[in-house]
């Protein structure tokens, strides 16, 4: 079975997230989006979840593996997160 993909720290600083606390066995990094908040967790397993807060709820986009950085990319897209260096700012 392939090694999973998760993403290393500066990639998602990168991207805008930060590290907040979390629970023993998983890493989380947030950022802000137009209407909410964008949330990646890492889990130590090698699996990963994508959450999003809108309005006050908290919508389910992904839980799973990845098995690169292409790959993470895409699925971000398809959740329509922004996957380049500062796109998500909200000053534009």
């Amino acid at each position: 079975m392939p090694v999973p993909y998760l993403p290393d720290a500066p990639l998602l600083l990168a991207l805008g997230f930060v590290p907040y606390r979390s629970p023993s066995g998983q890493t989380r990094h947030s950022r802000p989006s137009a209407c909410g908040q964008e949330t990646i967790v890492l889990y130590d397993d090698g699996e990963l979840a994508l959450l999003e807060a809108v309005n006050g709820q908290l919508l389910y986009s992904f839980q799973g593996r990845v098995a690169s950085e292409a790959e993470l990319r895409v699925l971000l897209r398809q959740v329509n997160w922004a996957t380049e260096p500062h796109a998500y700012s909200l000053t534009e």
